[in-house]
């Protein structure tokens, strides 16, 4: 799995953390002329954040944290996500039950054993 998530990677159960969060930029005039400075605006960089709803481009999230839990709305158009491993989460929080992502329960794995095909045969032109 990547770990860098756009957009459309993000789905419902999973454990991610914010890469890059928002950047606010701030005008500071001085006598040499104005000064621009940029920070990010969310601190949630490295907290364990489990999704559990989507509504594009915003997602809903439980960030983990040793003294509990939170919600919190995010926008992905203004952040960057990515996945977390799951001896990451394990290290950081050590009794953290985590939920099955059953994002592949749904797919059958039978189609390739049903095929009637190989991929020998498929490719043999190539």
């Amino acid at each position: 799995m990547k770990r860098k998530l756009e957009m459309d990677d993000v789905r419902v159960g999973m454990y991610i953390t914010v890469l890059k969060g928002k950047m606010e930029q701030k005008i500071f005039l001085t006598p040499e002329g104005p000064i621009i400075k940029k920070q990010e605006k969310y601190n949630l960089n490295g907290k364990i954040l489990e999704v559990v709803a989507l509504d594009m481009p915003y997602m809903l999230v439980t960030c983990h944290e040793s003294f509990g839990t939170r919600k919190e709305s995010l926008d992905l158009r203004v952040i960057e996500v990515m996945a977390l491993s799951q001896e990451y989460i394990h290290n950081f929080l050590p009794d953290l039950e985590l939920r099955k992502d059953s994002f592949f329960d749904e797919v059958s794995d039978s189609s390739v054993e049903d095929s009637d095909t190989t991929i020998e045969e498929i490719f043999k032109d190539l």
